[in-house]
């Protein structure tokens, strides 16, 4: 308002003091309305920048939108209750003080927990352009983790590595995951930053969306065999993915990131790591129709069918420069299915796991194998909020030091008082391991390594879920 003031009364003073003949010729109402458009116009410009007031309102999740600009803002909570029973608990910690010397062995624990707090900012900006931002303020068990694996402010050291030997660090710190993406077409979209690597079916869905409390042993342990996980894989890099088909039916993801993982890593400053590169992909097929990354029955037709097919793999040449070595050329690969009709839901998965040629870190001298395996059936009874589940799911390692597989059978109960975005879940996991310690640490499911002597446990889960 003040330089619209500005501009009339400057106007107004030229037509007093000016001379009669200048005054036709300057001050006529054409030049003053061209001076104040002229003064004016980067004003205009800045406000058609937010489009005027914009608006903002709720639609899963809030969002606010001025001109080409959109903010949209989610957030879970995961408030939950769990409960640990270890079959013979003298064998266990015998097994665990051999494993990790000096460290004392939980036994059987329970109590309540925050794993999640999360907050999720993403949206659109001019020119095509997505972002997202994931934020995480849980309590998980951080702590605990940190002194039985080892310190995760860098990348491991080999001494405090168990049972994972690969040459990275977590994905610990607040923002967990942040990119800028180019959203050119359905078929081709270009993402850049710290994102979500493609891996096997249950570890795409978003923890919001999972059909048990949290992802089953397997998906666990193919986690934890790739750098950057927490509750999943994360690295700094950039993908390329989109959909094609006559009716999107096929879908792929391609990425090339740092293979190191974890957001305390900036590879230009540390010597410990090199310029190898992790690749990997994800193909999917609808061939019966989309379900998308989401577990569960809600969202099915009462009489039809959908299902996906999906192909998996991720490499890295694991190395360590200065002297230069090798932590093993790693890979991790798979096939995933997806089934529903009706209330009825279906997920299976086989993975394979390998780490070889090591000169040094914990696989050095030998070769590692490993296979992992999942199915999960659910029926959603219709016209109620009530959801049933089982699965089955197993990690079976092939190595000098670690010979052996563990065993999962769990069972679960849903209560969705508004689907996904208010649920209330039960669930109820048996693990079994073999003869050989198989040290697997996942602190959001809870998993803890079950160590050798054909040891098992109970592991209870309680959650109210809420995700706006």
């Amino acid at each position: 308002m003040r330089r619209i003031w500005t501009a009339v009364i400057a106007a107004g003073l030229m037509a007093v003091v000016a001379s009669p003949a200048v005054a036709d010729e300057l001050t006529s109402s054409r030049d003053i309305q061209a001076a104040v458009d002229s003064y004016l116009a980067s004003s205009e410009n800045d406000a058609n920048l937010v489009g005027g007031p914009g608006s903002a309102g709720y639609d899963a999740g809030f969002w606010i939108r001025g001109g080409d600009f959109m903010l949209r803002i989610n957030a879970t909570l995961q408030a939950r209750f769990e409960a640990s029973d270890w079959d013979n608990e003298d064998d266990a910690q015998a097994a665990f003080n051999g494993a990790f010397p000096g460290q004392q062995f939980a036994g059987d624990t329970s109590g309540f927990s925050l794993p999640r707090a999360t907050i999720k900012l993403s949206g659109e900006a001019p020119c095509d352009i997505c972002y997202y931002i994931e934020l995480e303020f849980g309590h998980y068990g951080r702590d605990v983790h940190e002194r039985r694996v080892g310190t995760q402010g860098g990348i491991f050291d080999d001494a405090n590595n168990f049972g994972l030997g690969v040459n990275q660090s977590y994905n610990y710190d607040n923002t967990r995951e942040a990119w800028i993406e180019w959203c050119s077409c359905e078929a081709f979209n270009f993402r850049m930053g710290q994102i979500k690597t493609p891996t096997t079916r249950q570890m795409m869905v978003a923890p919001e969306l999972q059909q048990f409390v949290d992802v089953s042993f397997a998906s666990a342990a193919t986690g934890t065999l790739m750098p950057g996980y927490t509750d999943r894989n994360r690295d700094h890099g950039f993908m390329i993915h989109g959909a094609f088909g006559c009716d999107g039916e096929w879908s792929y993801m391609l990425a090339v990131t740092n293979g190191d993982g974890g957001d305390s890593i900036r590879n230009v400053l540390d010597h410990r790591t090199s310029d190898n590169l992790a690749i990997s992909g994800r193909l999917n097929w609808a061939f019966l129709g989309a379900i998308g990354y989401e577990e569960g029955a809600l969202r099915q037709q009462t009489c039809g069918w959908v299902g996906e097919l999906g192909l998996w793999a991720h490499y890295y040449a694991d190395r360590r420069d200065k002297p230069h070595q090798s932590l093993g050329d790693v890979l991790n690969a798979g096939i995933d299915l997806a089934l529903g009709y009706g209330g009825f839901s279906f997920t299976g998965a086989f993975g394979i796991h390998q780490v070889n040629d090591a000169d040094v870190g914990t696989f050095a001298g030998d070769d590692f194998e490993a296979t992992t395996w999942l199915a999960q059936i659910g029926y959603h009874f219709p016209g109620t909020a009530w959801e049933i589940a089982a699965r089955a799911s197993a990690l079976d390692v092939e190595f000098a030091t670690s010979d052996g597989d563990v065993l999962e059978f769990a069972f679960g109960v849903n209560y969705y008082l508004n689907g996904h975005a208010n649920k209330l879940q039960l669930d109820v996991s048996f693990l079994e391991a073999g003869d050989a310690a198989t040290g697997i640490w996942a602190p959001y499911p809870g998993y803890m390594p079950l160590l050798g002597n054909e040891n098992s446990e109970i592991l209870i889960r309680f959650q109210w879920q809420l995700a706006l």
